[in-house]
């Protein structure tokens, strides 16, 4: 099959899952590219108008297709198949609309092919605990942008606390502060303490003080479980 033969197929299966969620063409094509492709109606439209728009809806449609074949590839099925096992069930229908219609909107790379390996996970354990995690995994990526997932990575040798009943070892040091991440990446610094803040509010960053009071700078911080899960997905090639 020729690549624009793919693409084609891709298309169309992408379709099928969003139809299945009835998002609706204004849901498909919302936000600025939904502005720019409405106002192709205008009678007065500039050519470059017209190019410009029809260019951010290709982009938008590769993008939610390409999703749908990472996510097969991760699965080692055919993407038919995958369409199949999405349309036959309603919670991994609905991942998976939200999964394509996120996917429309990101630029970087690393998110939509951990988007779609979030997808092929939950396809392949449809479970309801596995999927309220796919859910929480797929929203903190919607989140995110490039300088958290930087600070994510800064982080990730940070030693997190042992979890119960395992008692913290006296003398380990566990955790990294927001100095200590800057330090690591330099880039972080001004952004640093809202950075923490919003990877705290999605759960993927948690304290690691152990009840001991520090000044917001100097607390000791590591990725969360959930965190660890979704920098996987991140890292993966």
């Amino acid at each position: 099959m020729t690549k624009r033969a793919k693409r084609q197929v891709s298309d169309g299966a992408a379709q099928a899952v969003i139809a299945g969620v009835a998002t609706g063409a204004g849901a498909a094509l919302g936000g600025p590219a939904g502005a720019l492709v409405g106002a192709v109606a205008a009678p007065a439209l500039s050519t470059g108008l017209k190019l410009l728009s029809e260019k951010v809806a290709r982009n938008r449609q590769d993008r939610s297709s390409e999703v749908l074949l990472l996510a097969a590839g991760a699965l080692g099925v055919k993407e038919e198949e995958l369409v199949g096992a999405l349309l036959r069930d309603e919670r991994l229908l609905e991942l998976a609309g939200r999964v394509i219609l996120s996917a429309q909107d990101i630029s970087l790379e690393a998110k939509r092919r951990a988007l779609a390996l979030t997808l092929a996970a939950a396809v392949d354990d449809p479970s309801p605990a596995r999927l309220d995690v796919m859910e929480l995994v797929h929203s903190a990526l919607s989140s995110i942008d490039a300088p958290h997932i930087r600070f994510m990575h800064a982080i990730s040798d940070a030693e997190p606390l042992p979890e119960l009943p395992e008692q913290p070892i006296h003398g380990q040091s566990y955790g990294m502060s927001v100095d200590h991440v800057s330090k690591k990446d330099p880039g972080l610094t001004e952004g640093a303490s809202a950075i923490l803040q919003k990877l705290l509010s999605l759960g993927l960053v948690e304290s690691s003080s152990n009840g001991i009071t520090f000044g917001d700078r100097y607390k000791p911080y590591a990725l969360s479980r959930l965190g660890f899960r979704l920098l996987s997905f991140l890292r993966d090639p």
